[in-house]
């Protein structure tokens, strides 16, 4: 986690009121759901139970409510009114803020902090896993025209950017970016022939990266209406690892997991440093992402490949249980040398780091996801020993997994209150 910070001078901290209580913006994307959670889990552990979930809109209500204007002690989350904003730093209620832009003025008002994505860190990665394969002609970004959105289209801006900026590190020039078209009933027809227009003159393979997986799944709709093969013509990562849209796609998508909940966890902690007397202003924690979630959106396997389809396929459904690559030859009735040497064309990897990439993916999401310690998880995903396991996500993290979940969790809850 980055942090850039111009802290006050140090006031005489105090112990948090026993009546007070923190509003917690609710929504309902993904974002929104793994933030809301991380701030839960943090508030939980503290001991700090009086956290209050609602909607923006109802927030602005309340405020009008003379009485109301006590409280709340302080607020996290995406807050667009500008009006309310005002008010809330008028009545010097702490604010930690996930909808603006870090370094926007309202940040460095006191009893000010912003927690967000490292939107810069996203689109480098978008671009590095793209370029990885080396299997790809063109690239693009997805949506054009969010210029036009207004403010709260910055964080597509830092995307868009950082992606354009490591392709042309890397000698390459992206397509111009892809305009979504209304998807609404009756506009299929239209969406279809101007997607089309868009992408025929592009050499392919082309992979499109989508700001999130809500535009990844737009366009994989586009891609089916206008019978364009994902990912052999055209390939498609999106942003949030959002399950639902991902996994129900026609082409599951792949997608940049972010650590969502580690950023709720953070912004909670801030609440509670400006809560206890701490005078903030100008601090800026930046998460960034974890790991490209992959799914056939992107996969290096043609479809009409299907000995290496079925291979990817197979690893996949079968990441948490043991697994040798005689179990994966065997499955897809081939010889070794055969499938070894179309999945290294094709994928640029081996069977066996096949193997261990889908099965450390699952090792990462059990060390995120639940509190099981690394001896459980080794036992549970069948691996032959937590040694073994230890060593084989060393080489691939660079780090213990002791200190990958420490980086997801740490953060200064003790004595918060």
């Amino acid at each position: 986690m980055k942090r850039k910070s111009a802290a006050k001078a140090a006031a005489p901290l105090h112990p948090i009121p026993k009546d007070s209580w923190i509003e917690v913006i609710d929504g309902e994307n993904e974002f929104d759901r793994n933030f809301r959670a991380g701030v839960l889990r943090a508030a939980g552990e503290a001991g700090f139970v009086r956290v209050r979930l609602v909607p923006e809109g109802q927030l602005h209500e309340d405020w009008k409510d003379p009485d109301f204007r006590a409280g709340p002690p302080a607020v996290i989350g995406a807050l667009w009114d500008r009006a309310l904003l005002r008010e809330l730093r008028r009545a010097g209620v702490p604010c930690v803020l996930t909808g603006v832009r870090e370094g926007e003025g309202t940040t460095r008002a006191e009893n000010r902090a912003v927690c967000s994505t490292d939107n810069r860190a996203v689109g480098r990665m978008a671009a590095e896993y793209l370029l990885g394969p080396g299997r790809f002609r063109s690239f693009a970004f997805a949506p054009a025209g969010y210029e036009e959105w207004g403010a709260q289209s910055w964080w597509i801006r830092r995307r868009a950017e950082a992606f354009a900026a490591t392709l042309a590190a890397a000698g390459k020039t992206p397509a111009p970016p892809l305009p979504i078209p209304s998807l609404v009933r009756g506009a299929g027809r239209i969406a279809r022939d101007a997607f089309r227009e868009w992408a025929e003159p592009i050499p392919k393979p082309l992979a499109i990266f989508a700001a999130n997986d809500l535009f990844a799944r737009q366009i994989a709709v586009l891609c089916d209406l206008a019978h364009v093969r994902v990912p052999d013509e055209i390939a498609i990562l999106g942003v949030d690892n959002d399950e639902t849209l991902c996994e129900t796609a026609a082409t599951p998508l792949s997608s940049i997991a972010l650590e969502t909940a580690r950023l709720g966890r953070e912004a909670f902690a801030l609440a509670v440093r400006m809560l206890r007397g701490e005078r903030l202003s100008g601090i800026v924690s930046l998460c960034p992402p974890s790991h490209v979630a992959e799914r056939r959106s992107t996969s290096a396997a043609p479809l009409e490949d299907a000995f290496v389809a079925r291979a990817v396929d197979w690893i996949s459904a079968h990441a948490e249980v043991p697994m040798e690559v005689p179990d994966v030859v065997a499955a897809c009735g081939t010889s070794r040398r055969f499938l070894e040497r179309r999945m290294r064309t094709l994928t640029g990897r081996t069977i066996l780091e096949t193997i261990h990439e889908k099965r450390l993916g699952a090792v990462v999401r059990r060390l995120r996801d639940t509190d099981e310690p690394a001896g459980l998880v080794s036992d549970k995903l069948g691996f032959s020993s937590p040694a073994a396991l230890s060593a084989l996500f060393h080489r691939r993290f660079g780090r213990s997994m002791r200190d990958f979940r420490a980086d997801l969790r740490r953060l200064p809850l003790e004595d918060l209150v």
